[in-house]
């Protein structure tokens, strides 16, 4: 009777040379270092990934005595923004040996709160959150219990690493193009239904003074429920910036069903350059975040903490931990 042949387990050095790099590039690349290039530590996790090189988990063990769990919680894994930023997480992860936990919470405090709880109870070796309901104090407890990387959002702490889309250059960029197009009377689309407004306090020092915002669920429903509130209220208005891209496809629903054309009768602006931007009828202007980036930087600032709440410990100090702003930029098309 034949048997099957026992399966090779993929070495660094085959990640290497198919890679066409060397292997401590491709250490470089899973330990998040940054002497290599974003394309390049691209390249080597997609060929991670590609290959299902893991690392031995045994030896990683011994190295380090890591439990090889995080905990990624999302606040609407509906939302495509969520699933381009889980990728790079996962992909980061994977190239360090861990496994990742997710739980959705649909932004709701207890369920923040109680996916926090589980991942602690369950012995992870962090948490990366994108928490929307949990306040500054709740988040500070958290990371006495578990290192703690809060995405997209201001850190709640010295001592708790943050990495977020730099949403106040995002946003006056926005206002400045739609300025810059001849619009005067700006409106806004709130999408943040938790505790950080970022977004609404760089629109609001932007636009000019008393420009009016309303405030929704960040979905297309929600943006076309605020859009026909706003232009209900100030009919005068001729540009709209929303909290995310799925809201701005609201507002072009809101401003069509009143008769509006786009960008004619008035303009839409976005945030996040979904796939889906690019597709739309007519193609959405919006602010890009590189969606993938952030999550592998998530992954990468949060190895950087529990590393360093080791060394706290070992040596009796507690340094301050990252805050991390990515790059957010403008890409117009002919939606404004």
């Amino acid at each position: 009777m034949e048997t099957a042949a026992p399966s090779v387990r993929v070495t660094i050095d085959d990640v290497a040379r198919a890679a066409g790099v060397s292997r401590q590039t491709v250490s470089r690349a899973m330990n998040g270092k940054g002497e290599i290039s974003t394309a390049t530590r691209r390249r080597v996790l997609a060929t991670i990934e590609e290959l299902d090189y893991r690392p031995s988990m045994f030896a990683r063990g011994m190295r380090t005595r890591r439990a090889g769990t995080l905990g990624l919680i999302l606040s609407d894994i509906a939302n495509p923004f969520f699933p381009a930023v889980a990728r790079g997480v996962f992909d980061a992860a994977s190239a360090r040996g861990f496994s990742v936990v997710v739980h959705n919470t649909d932004a709701h405090a207890g369920r923040e709160s109680a996916a926090a709880r589980e991942i602690v109870e369950r012995g992870a070796e962090g948490v990366i959150g994108f928490f929307e309901a949990l306040g500054d104090e709740e988040l500070v407890g958290l990371h006495r219990r578990v290192p703690l990387v809060v995405a997209d959002r201001r850190a709640p702490a010295p001592t708790v690493a943050a990495v977020s889309s730099d949403f106040a250059t995002g946003t006056r960029l926005a206002v400045e193009h739609l300025h810059a197009r001849g619009h005067r009377r700006l409106g806004m689309l709130d999408g943040a239904v938790g505790v950080d407004h970022v977004r609404r306090h760089a629109f609001t020092a932007a636009a000019a003074p008393g420009a009016p915002v309303v405030t929704g669920p960040p979905t297309i429903t929600g943006g076309a429920a605020a859009a026909a509130e706003l232009l209900r209220e100030h009919p005068d208005v001729t540009a709209l910036f929303a909290f995310n891209d799925l809201m701005a496809v609201g507002a072009i629903r809101a401003l069509r069903e009143r008769g509006r054309r786009v960008p004619d009768d008035g303009a839409v602006v976005g945030y996040d350059d979904l796939t889906l931007a690019a597709d739309l009828d007519p193609p959405l202007t919006t602010v890009h975040t590189d969606k993938y980036e952030l999550g592998r930087t998530l992954v990468e600032v949060l190895d950087g903490v529990v590393r360093a709440r080791r060394d706290d410990r070992d040596q009796g100090t507690q340094q301050d931990t990252p805050q991390r702003l990515l790059p957010a930029t403008l890409v117009v098309r002919r939606s404004a």
